[in-house]
């Protein structure tokens, strides 16, 4: 009994000396060998989401500058950049990320992953003037490798970029392509087909030896309609052959989008780009991607939300699978996120249990949409963190100022016990 008493003692203390450490109104204390740190960037242009793993090797997962002449209705979008509009989003993002690694003498990103080739995952070339020195228009991804090294990407299309049809006329891939090939013969880029099922594609590489003390696994769920089979690296393809379609039949962007899964310990996060789940009448069953998803992963601690919060994400059965206890809306659009879709996460029906909700960026026309379900929510802006105690048994929800570069903690939650 007395060694219990200590058990807990020890883990009171050192929750203790945690969260005072971590109080709102100071700075984030630097990152520390043995944490996951997963940085949820809001700078009001899409999804960029930044992660430190315990050894330090680092990972940025996207890095969105939307076009602000939405194609839909060919006007303004009128979002303004955060901090300011001094300067762009990939250049914030190159920032962030610096300031994220600076216990390093020479800051580098060692991993990149680019879910999808849309503007608010990897940067619009339209309507930029800001160029690299191989010519390539500086948005998104292409302007954060101008100011930080990339040592490797990893994205959907690599090297081809022919699935499900060709990208020869789109602006924004040919923009990223020429930023690629130029890297890789002048900065030693290496770029990477991401492969589902596989869970050796992102390792440790800063102190590679920590990882038998801090073992961290990298799963590679989903991409371009290929699911892993909880089998070894086995993979089954939810979309239907090309040639039994019609080009207008073909899987769109949001459902090739990369999915992943992060386990530390008995921590979880899961990452699914804009996959989909909630079908429009007539489709087919093919296009809801969260479901089969479902089937391998969860349950999880933190929940990166699908597309934003959009209205065709976050079905009941991925909900009931992962059951997470965070949720993370990286909103910035003002139908981010869909009433049904929050009234879904929040509902007992989904799953039961506490759970918290996050938003990055919510609009003021988001806000009135979901009004008497704001309560409920613990965020409406700001960079949100999830910083991982050494091993993965429990982990804090950190708030940042976004007003500025100050890394100024507005809020602190938990700890949460991981499940």
């Amino acid at each position: 009994m007395r060694f219990i008493r200590l058990i807990f003692l020890g883990l009171t203390v050192f929750y203790a000396v945690t969260t005072v450490a971590q109080q709102p109104g100071k700075s984030l204390p630097i990152w520390q060998v043995g944490q996951l740190d997963i940085h949820h960037i809001n700078t009001g242009q899409g999804n960029a989401t930044f992660i430190v793993f315990p050894d330090g090797t680092s990972l940025l997962v996207d890095a969105g500058a939307i076009n602000p002449i939405d194609w839909r209705t060919n006007k303004p979008r009128n979002i303004p950049v955060k901090p300011t509009n001094d300067r762009q989003a990939g250049e914030w993002i190159a920032r962030y990320v610096r300031t994220s690694l600076r216990f390093k003498a020479e800051p580098v990103i060692d991993y990149a992953i680019i879910t999808h080739f849309h503007d608010d995952h990897m940067g619009s070339p339209s309507n930029v003037t800001k160029r690299g020195a191989g010519g390539y228009v500086l948005t998104g991804i292409t302007e954060v490798g101008e100011y930080i090294p990339i040592r490797k990407i990893l994205d959907r299309g690599w090297p081809k970029y022919s699935y499900p049809r060709s990208f020869a006329s789109d602006s924004m891939v040919a923009n990223y392509r020429r930023f690629l090939n130029w890297q890789i013969q002048h900065k030693g880029l290496n770029v990477e087909l991401f492969q589902a099922g596989r869970n050796d594609q992102i390792t440790f590489v800063e102190q590679p030896k920590l990882s038998q003390n801090y073992p961290v696994e990298v799963r590679n769920l989903a991409v371009n309609g290929e699911i892993w089979t909880k089998v070894r690296n086995e993979t089954w393809s939810l979309f239907p052959n090309l040639t039994t379609l019609q080009p207008a039949e073909y899987p769109n962007e949001n459902m090739c989008s990369i999915a992943f899964q992060i386990r530390y310990g008995a921590f979880d996060y899961f990452s699914g780009g804009d996959i989909q789940g909630v079908l429009q009448f007539g489709s087919p069953p093919w296009h809801d991607v969260e479901t089969p998803i479902a089937n391998v992963a969860g349950p999880v601690d933190v929940q990166l939300v699908d597309h934003h919060g959009y209205a065709d994400s976050e079905n009941g059965t991925l909900l009931a699978s992962l059951r997470p206890r965070v949720l993370v809306v990286p909103a910035w659009a003002s139908s981010h996120p869909g009433r049904d879709v929050l009234e879904r996460i929040l509902s007992a029906q989904s799953y039961t249990g506490e759970r918290d909700v996050f938003a990055t960026n919510l609009q003021e026309e988001a806000k009135v949409a979901i009004r008497d379900l704001l309560p409920r929510l613990k965020s409406e802006s700001g960079h949100v963190v999830i910083r991982v105690q050494p091993g993965g048994e429990s982990y804090q929800v950190l708030i940042l100022d976004d007003t500025n570069e100050s890394f100024t903690v507005k809020a602190v939650h938990g700890p949460y016990r991981s499940q």
